[in-house]
């Protein structure tokens, strides 16, 4: 009887073969359009329901998730994921902005271990020097070539306080270290501000989460009643996030015109120009780095375009896709990409980043200590950032640490000062 079953299974598939190679340059869709793709993928799980003796409890459920999976998978695209019930609720999480675990977004590709895409800044992956592009072999005692993006995921989740152990790569060392992390509650402070030296003014973006742009409009305000004349943006180790939040934040430095472009697989090009209130054209620097993605590359790309402000720095992540989450009936989901943008004058920075106007290469073990900035007074901050550093690195590197300056943002201050003063000696 079994034999009879796989013989059947072997029929249906090499049929299906010789039809989905007939119509394999067709485009057409629905469900008619893939009935016979459906049928293979339902008599598999048949099979499998009826013949599987692994360990594994398995039901339909399980095996359509894994059909899914697959299929995603399928597009090697480390941007494109599918996600669990509980994944879509981490993921719901990030885009908020909490969530407990060790502040990394990480990607996986088929046979590769798991990269580490962009970190959230002060978060305890960040602070350990932990970077983008680092390989995670190991989590615990788990090879990440050997578990999906998901359970990756879990693994490097837990309850804020408890200890995780990683075994990372870095490339341009050429070798393996571990480090055992300990995992705190992830709420994002997504804008912080202060006023520097010289009437310039200082806005911090952590990331593009959901209204972010009222939070720095209220920042922007507070500068400008305080005197600003001119302004840093500092969008480092920003990982990106809501595009029409780039396109809210642009709009407060661009006049007119349009901020990006997205260029999807069938139809026009869709244009999105400049909304809302324009704060006038003070002297501007964005600050970038590597960590900066997606969002971060839309803001900066604008300012680049329009010629609007100086970019300082060192060059973008170079993530120029859009992605959108799907939700499904199991409240599973997934995300995929279904278009790439480009910048104002037609550029897509998909893998290659922007170079910013002034290259200016912080030091590898440089933890941005001047850049962890609160909206109360410094000086009561100072004893508790040097603690952490001194458990992150220990006291003797600390103590080194703490005497460095932020190169990128006393460049970035210089400059602005600088463009202050031309624009008087004008007038």
């Amino acid at each position: 009887m079994l034999k009879n079953k796989l013989k059947k299974l072997l029929i249906i598939i090499s049929i299906t073969s010789i039809s989905t190679n007939i119509f394999a340059n067709e485009e057409k869709i629905g469900f008619m359009n893939n009935i016979k793709q459906l049928k293979e993928i339902s008599d598999v799980m048949d099979i499998i329901q009826e013949n599987f003796v692994g360990e594994k409890k398995i039901d339909k459920t399980i095996l359509m998730q894994g059909a899914l999976k697959g299929m995603i998978d399928s597009l090697e695209d480390p941007h494109s994921n599918y996600f669990s019930k509980k994944g879509m609720e981490e993921l719901e999480g990030k885009i908020k902005g909490e969530y407990s675990g060790v502040g990394m977004i990480i990607r996986k590709g088929a046979n590769e271990p798991v990269t580490v895409e962009l970190l959230i800044e002060g978060s305890p992956a960040f602070n350990a020097g932990i970077r983008p592009n680092d390989k995670i072999l190991y989590i615990e005692d788990k090879s990440t070539y050997d578990i999906e993006l998901e359970e990756a995921s879990r693994l490097l989740k837990g309850k804020s306080g408890t200890k995780v152990k990683l075994k990372l790569y870095r490339e341009s060392e050429k070798k393996e270290r571990e480090i055992t992390l300990i995992r705190a509650d992830i709420k994002l402070e997504n804008v912080r501000s202060k006023m520097l030296d010289g009437n310039v003014g200082y806005i911090k973006l952590t990331q593009f989460a959901e209204d972010v742009d009222l939070e720095v409009k209220r920042e922007l305000e507070k500068l400008l009643s305080q005197g600003m004349e001119g302004l840093i943006l500092d969008l480092r180790n920003n990982p990106g996030g809501i595009i029409g939040q780039a396109i809210k934040i642009s709009s407060m430095f661009i006049e007119e015109g349009v901020i990006v472009s997205e260029r999807p697989k069938k139809g026009k090009e869709i244009f999105s120009y400049r909304e809302g209130k324009y704060y006038g054209d003070f002297p501007l620097v964005i600050l970038i780095n590597e960590g900066s993605a997606s969002a971060s590359e839309i803001v900066s790309g604008a300012i680049r375009d329009y010629k609007r402000g100086l970019l300082i720095g060192e060059k973008s992540f170079g993530k120029g896709s859009v992605q959108v989450v799907l939700p499904l009936p199991d409240e599973d989901g997934i995300k995929l990409t279904i278009a790439k943008y480009y910048t104002p004058k037609g550029e897509n920075i998909h893998g290659k980043g922007i170079k910013p106007d002034i290259v200016v290469e912080e030091d590898e073990d440089y933890l941005f200590y001047d850049g962890f900035i609160t909206n109360v007074n410094d000086k009561d901050q100072e004893a508790s950032k040097e603690k952490l550093l001194t458990s992150v690195v220990g006291k003797e590197k600390a103590e080194k640490l703490i005497k460095k300056e932020d190169k990128q943002l006393k460049t970035a201050e210089a400059a602005v000062i600088s463009m202050i003063k031309e624009r008087k000696d004008k007038k």
